[in-house]
């Protein structure tokens, strides 16, 4: 008969009382925490439901399938993060972002973002040293937040730590200048918290995870709340490939910025304060180089804006060697360095382009080869001072791909 009951217990608790994933564990209702089971032999006996889940996929990045059995908790791993017995001594461990947090009275407007938390934790008093590593990390799911969306704060256990072990853990959330403040959750619960935030700038939180007798407090990278919205901002620059050897500098230039929260903007180049306008020095070539750029306004709202990207080469990228189609070059659209080493005679050089008379084009090239302008159809000459073909350097600017030669 025991045996029996026992099988239907462990069916009914697989069939319909627990369920685990997306973070949430469904629990038993607190006024329905016993159930009636039939022996079979015309009796009933009353059976307590266990207020203990059993879920170690919600810790593991991965959610059950529905028809997944508990299981008992497996013996624990040499690496896991063991809290100390019951009596000893508790150990409180900090573990810090390896950002440093600016408040949103801070004079700089940018906030360091998308930085780790990973650190080894230290101890803040005596105790058993629970184990080896960080017991995990926390951070916002978005490091930058809109004016009226919510912050989601997530721990994320570190890979040495049992997911078994925080099943009971105890997480307390504190979230200054959020709603709610503060939460206390235990296990898949305690993961993450969904808050909102009044005033914008830069907010942090910490969550104090507790494993037994064991206290670890993991501080997690801050996130930024932007207020009145920045709009229109256009970062560009004339430049699409540069040759360090001869003009080591390119420059970018932001406009257009908009916001009601004022006409007072900052802005930050490569993580360094700066002005509308960057100036880049370049020592080495580099296949695609952009800045990062971003702004921020008087509200402490803080954006992204992206860039274009340019070509560094050491030395011209392309070079033209003889006259006619014999040192003839295809040419990409664009702004491109050519090196011209034809030796010419006469008062003039001339260089021609020509590309294909297709839809994309539309019958039309645009050229700039030094300080020439011309457009055809689709070939173009330019009449330069024959001491630009000897042996020197020209910028080409085309509208379209194009085959460029010396006549």
């Amino acid at each position: 008969m025991n045996k029996k009951i026992y099988g239907l217990m462990a069916l009914g608790i697989a069939t319909g009382f627990w369920a685990c994933g997306s973070g949430d564990i469904i629990k038993p209702d607190t006024n329905d925490n016993y159930m009636m089971m039939d022996t079979g032999e015309g009796g009933s006996v009353r059976a307590d439901i266990l207020n203990t889940v059993n879920c170690p996929e919600c810790f593991a990045g991965q959610a059950p399938s529905s028809s997944s059995v508990a299981q008992p908790p497996q013996p624990q791993s040499s690496s896991a993060v063991t809290p100390p017995p019951v009596g000893q001594s508790s150990s409180s461990r900090t573990v810090k972002s390896s950002s440093s947090v600016l408040s949103s009275s801070s004079v700089n407007p940018f906030p360091p973002l998308g930085s780790s938390s990973s650190a080894n934790p230290t101890s803040s008093s005596g105790g058993t040293n629970p184990g080896k590593g960080v017991i995990g990390t926390c951070a916002p799911t978005k490091a930058i937040v809109d004016k009226d969306s919510a912050v989601v704060w997530k721990f994320t256990r570190d890979a040495a730590v049992d997911p078994q072990q925080l099943m009971g853990a105890t997480f307390n959330w504190s979230m200054p200048g959020a709603t709610p403040a503060t939460a206390s959750a235990t296990g898949a619960n305690g993961l993450s918290q969904k808050v909102q935030y009044a005033t914008s700038g830069v907010h942090t939180a910490t969550v104090v995870v507790n494993m037994g007798a064991a206290a670890y407090t993991v501080e997690c990278d801050p996130v930024q709340k932007n207020g009145e919205e920045i709009n229109g901002c256009k970062c560009s620059t004339e430049a699409t490939s540069v040759d360090y050897t001869a003009t080591p500098t390119a420059s970018w230039s932001v406009t257009g910025c908009t916001s009601g929260a004022g006409p007072t903007f900052s802005y930050e180049w490569d993580g360094a304060p700066g002005e509308a306008t960057f100036t880049k020095t370049f020592t080495a070539a580099a296949a695609s180089y952009a800045p990062t750029l971003r702004v921020a306004n008087t509200d402490n709202t803080v954006i992204n804006v992206t860039c274009p990207a340019i070509k560094v080469t050491e030395g011209p990228e392309y070079t033209i060697k003889a006259k006619q189609q014999d040192g003839a070059i295809p040419l990409p659209a664009g702004e491109t360095l050519v090196h011209v080493q034809v030796p010419t005679s006469g008062q003039n050089c001339v260089i021609f382009c020509q590309t294909t008379w297709n839809a994309e084009t539309e019958g039309k090239l645009d050229m700039a080869v030094g300080d020439q302008e011309k457009s055809g159809a689709f070939n173009v000459t330019v009449d330069l001072p024959i001491s630009s073909c000897d042996d020197d350097d020209l910028k080409f600017t085309l509208s379209a791909p194009a085959t460029c030669g010396v006549q």
